[in-house]
């Protein structure tokens, strides 16, 4: 019984564009920001992303990462557990920097540039190269990287969060509204009015909540 009733939250909230199946957040409007609220994730108490299983279904729950590609590094982390649980405390480690940072920036501070400066460093350990691809446009020259070590993964990840540092997504980033949640999201509403992460879920429930304060008064 609780697990149809688990089950049929997270369809709703999928439909809603919540959550994706796996129970990410998908509401921050891009990747970098998803990614910030990745340490929450629906039916799981704990952080989001402990270990490289969890790290492997965030990548392809983002659509980051092939099924033969995570069947390889699955392989890769029965003989190498150490390196890859070292990624994933790397990852944890930036996003817990990049929340303070988008903490920061809603209350109107500057981005630091030790941040900049841990992202630079990032970026450049990589070893990568340019390709032209065929995509839905034509062509398009993507970036590709030269690893197959579960380094690859961070790739993506560290890249949106430069392109997120270098756009007008800064200004636009706001925490919820509510007291009780503390996710965070790209504001691109027509008005700039937006709130709530969501007004499936925050925002009904502070709507409900004024409503009964209004009955009670």
């Amino acid at each position: 019984m609780l697990r149809g009733i688990f089950v049929a939250r997270i369809d709703a909230l999928v439909k809603s564009g919540v959550v994706n199946k796996e129970g990410f957040y998908t509401l921050g409007g891009r990747l970098a920001i998803d990614f910030a609220n990745s340490y929450k994730r629906i039916g799981r108490e704990k952080e989001g992303i402990s270990s490289f299983e969890d790290l492997l279904i965030f990548m392809k729950s983002h659509h980051l990462l092939h099924e033969d590609e995570a069947s390889d590094l699955h392989m890769f982390h029965f003989q190498n557990p150490g390196r890859c649980q070292k990624v994933v405390d790397g990852l944890v480690e930036l996003r817990n920097g990049f929340r303070n940072v988008l903490t920061e920036v809603e209350q109107g501070w500057p981005v630091s540039l030790d941040f900049f400066e841990e992202i630079n460093k990032r970026l450049a350990s990589f070893k990568s190269y340019h390709k032209l691809e065929p995509s839905e446009e034509g062509m398009a020259l993507k970036s590709i990287i030269d690893e197959n070590g579960p380094e690859k993964l961070m790739f993506p990840i560290v890249r949106d969060i430069a392109d997120y540092l270098a756009s007008d997504h800064v200004e636009k980033t706001r925490g919820c509204a509510s007291d009780d949640c503390d996710l965070y999201f790209v504001n691109q509403s027509r008005n700039g009015r937006r709130r709530w992460c969501s007004m499936s879920t925050c925002g009904n429930r502070a709507k409900v909540n004024a409503y009964l304060k209004r009955q009670e008064a």
